[in-house]
């Protein structure tokens, strides 16, 4: 047998070098691909788990709230209830914190030009009407959700569970909150406030409106919250989505003089009640 044939031969039989160094990586790229998927799967492991309550507060906390309060003093004014009382209340719709200020306005007139429209994370109301800390104050609290959402969802919202209600504030509104499931994906699992909002998400992903479902699922945000607190699972893309009218209105507020007047006194009367502590910094000195 000739040197060309043993070669063939050799080749056949056994497979030459190249083909064993193939084989290796081949199986080397394999354990490393395996190596990595058993990472990332522990790693998702530990994220499995029920959320903190500073966790769920701080991701509400996106979303703005509007409230009626004093602008001499800062202070959340109570507002009338739907019982016929007064509390204090946060609302998820600018509009009704407005309509509340009026009312309070005609019964107390001393108020017009005292009483203002500030802005409260969500996440921190909500903490704040259900009780879920120490030193808050004693008066009755609650969130309202808008007016305007419930008419929309009137009939198509389920109750509380029995168990659940009697936890929670009585006080508080029905809080419906929107999912869409064809929005839903590993990285981001939207909550919406707004049906609008979910049109107008669908619309930003490059999707036609009439393609989108006419259906979505609705629940309450309190027995989301409770889901969150309770259910082990990967909560990380879970992101709540504010509407887009609060955020046009946070954006006025933050223009107005008369906000920025008040800011600018209320940093004043801090800065005053640090120099009487003896707290205050000292100047800032030219080189």
């Amino acid at each position: 047998m000739g040197k060309k044939n043993r070669g063939a031969a050799k080749a056949a039989v056994g497979g030459s070098a190249d083909d064993d160094a193939l084989l290796e990586d081949a199986m080397a790229r394999a354990e490393a691909e395996k190596t990595a998927a058993a990472a990332a799967a522990a790693a998702a492991e530990l994220h499995v788990r029920p959320l903190e309550v500073p966790e769920l507060v701080s991701r509400l906390n996106t979303v703005p709230c509007f409230k009626v309060f004093d602008l001499t003093t800062g202070d959340i004014l109570p507002t009338p209830d739907k019982g016929g009382g007064a509390c204090l209340c946060w609302y998820l719709d600018e509009t009704d914190a407005q309509v509340a200020r009026a009312i309070l306005c005609a019964k107390d007139p001393t108020l017009e030009g005292r009483a203002a429209i500030g802005t409260t994370p969500l996440g921190t109301a909500l903490a704040m009407s259900e009780r879920w800390g120490e030193g808050l104050p004693d008066q009755p609290m609650r969130l309202q959700a808008s007016n305007a959402v419930l008419r929309s969802c009137k009939g198509d919202l389920d109750p509380l569970p029995e168990a659940l209600a009697r936890a929670l504030n009585s006080r508080t509104s029905a809080l419906p909150v929107f999912v869409l499931e064809e929005l839903q994906s590993a990285a981001i699992s939207p909550i919406f406030f707004r049906r609008g909002d979910v049109l107008a998400c669908w619309e930003a992903s490059g999707r036609a409106p009439s393609a989108m479902p006419q259906t979505m699922t609705m629940v309450d945000l309190r027995v989301l919250a409770f889901r969150v607190l309770g259910s082990a699972a990967d909560w990380r893309s879970l992101t709540f989505v504010a509407p887009q009218s609060s955020v046009a209105a946070c954006n006025a507020q933050a223009q107005c003089p008369t906000v920025k007047a008040v800011e600018a006194a209320m940093a004043r009367t801090e800065l005053e009640k640090a120099r009487q502590r003896g707290d205050e910094p000292p100047p800032l000195e030219a080189f």
